[in-house]
This record gives structure tokens, C-alpha cells and sequence, in this order.
């Protein structure tokens, strides 16, 4: 009960908290074989800059996953409707939830892309932003090889201005300008541990230029009453489409 009240303060002052051992070096086993089986099964499938999104421009490299929700038969897929896990989406946001999406940031070791400061709710266009996002470590998970870092408190602060970026899996981000002031939290995660942040925080991630991996398997729930602002979304979507093409003349200059 104790942790459950710590986890609970912390999120709501930080917007970041951590839970230990979420899933077993069993199941952390289980989510990287099937990983490795979809991207075997699906890669080619795949819509590059929506569903997937690599490290290299010869497109060998895997850096991000996403809308994995889309796809049954994988153990990832089971274990985000795990009750036991959407129960803590529940008390955190103190509401009934529905899953939103599943991803896997997957960096790579030595090639592992950044991914700049944001907030989720750019991408989603919840409303009411009642959100968030459990962050599972599927490798030891550091400063040194790229872990997430999390602007405490920046969930309270309301939307900040994003703007526009060629970055694979980024699309939206807040420029240095523009980031606010506040405490910067770099958590240390073991294999299974995860950290929970709110749709409105603000966070990021280096590149992963260590020479170890740092694999993580993100599943974002949102209350049941939130609708999403369909002129907000559409707008983003059609901005990732210009992005996307971008990318591509880019890749191929």
C-alpha cells in the first residue's frame, strides 16, 4: 500500500513515476522473441514513418515500432490488456482506461536515434488530457545508452508550442527555446522496471552511442471519457504525411 501512495504522490507532482519488476525476466523474454517474430513476419508490411521507423538509410536497422495494438497474436499485445497493468493506469489516473496504442522504441546500441522533448498529447489530441504511458525496460536501461529523462512537474504547465520535425518517430517537438525550466529525471531502470509518465510531460531521449542495447515496450492508456479533437488530429496527421515524404527526398539526397 505504501509504494501504491508513493507511486500515486509522485505522479501527480513529478508527472513520472516508477514501478519495480513490473513484468518477469521471463516475460521481458517473451515481449524481445516476439518482437524479433513480428518485425521477421510484418517488416515489409510495414508503413515506414507510422509503423516503423529505422536507425540506418539502407532501412536494415529497426529503431521504433508503433501501432502494435493493431496486430493480435503476440504476447505484447496480450500483456497490455493484463489486468493487473491496467489497473495502475486506473489508480494513477483515477478513472476507467482503454488502451490508446503500443510501441516498442527499440535504439539500438551505437545507432539508437534521439528522441527530442515532447509531449505525447501533440500526437494523441486527448480531451481532456487524461493520459499516460508505462515505459517497460526491456534492457538495463541508463544515461549512458539513451534512457528516457523526464522534465519533473511539466505536466501542469499546459500545452507547450511543438514544432514540425524530420526526425523518425518525432514528428512534433519542443525546440530548446522553448522547453521550460524544471528539474530533468533520468531514471536507471532494470530489465521489467518501468517508468509511467503523464500525457503532458514533457521528455526525451539521447541517441544511444553506448554499445549496449536499449530496448523498451511502451503501452499508452487514456480515460474512457476522452475524446480526441478530431481537427487537431487530422491536422497532425496530414503534417506527418508532408514529414514523411520530406524524410524520404531527404534519405535519398
Amino acid at each position: 500500500m505504501e509504494n501504491i501512495i508513493k507511486n500515486k504522490t509522485d505522479f501527480e507532482l513529478d508527472g513520472v513515476t516508477l514501478k519495480k519488476s513490473l513484468i518477469n525476466q521471463d516475460e521481458v523474454q517473451q515481449v524481445l522473441d516476439d518482437i524479433n517474430r513480428f518485425v521477421n513476419e510484418k517488416k515489409n508490411q510495414l508503413e515506414e514513418g507510422r509503423e516503423i521507423n529505422y536507425a540506418d538509410k539502407d532501412k536494415g536497422i529497426v529503431n521504433s515500432l508503433h501501432m502494435l495494438e493493431n496486430y493480435d497474436g503476440y504476447f505484447f499485445h496480450e500483456l497490455a490488456k493484463r489486468k493487473s497493468i491496467v489497473s495502475i493506469a486506473e489508480n494513477l489516473l483515477n478513472c476507467e482506461v482503454k488502451l490508446l496504442s503500443v510501441q516498442s522504441f527499440v535504439k539500438p546500441k551505437g545507432k539508437g536515434l534521439p528522441a527530442p522533448f515532447h509531449q505525447d498529447n501533440a500526437y494523441w489530441c486527448i480531451e481532456p488530457a487524461d493520459g499516460l504511458t508505462i515505459w517497460i525496460a526491456l534492457d538495463s536501461c541508463n544515461k549512458e545508452n539513451g534512457m528516457v529523462k523526464y522534465i519533473k512537474g511539466s505536466h501542469k504547465i499546459g500545452v507547450v508550442k511543438h514544432t514540425p520535425s524530420l526526425a523518425p518517430g518525432s514528428s512534433q517537438i519542443i525546440l530548446e527555446n522553448d522547453l521550460p525550466k524544471g528539474e530533468v529525471f533520468c531514471p536507471d531502470l532494470s530489465q521489467g522496471d518501468a517508468a509511467i509518465h503523464h500525457t503532458m510531460n514533457i521528455h526525451g531521449s539521447n541517441p544511444n552511442t553506448s554499445g549496449n542495447q536499449r530496448r523498451g515496450l511502451l503501452f499508452c492508456y487514456c480515460s474512457k471519457k476522452a475524446l480526441r479533437n478530431k481537427d487537431l488530429f487530422e491536422r497532425y496527421q496530414k503534417n506527418l504525411s508532408k514529414l514523411i515524404l520530406m524524410r524520404k527526398d531527404k534519405r535519398e539526397l
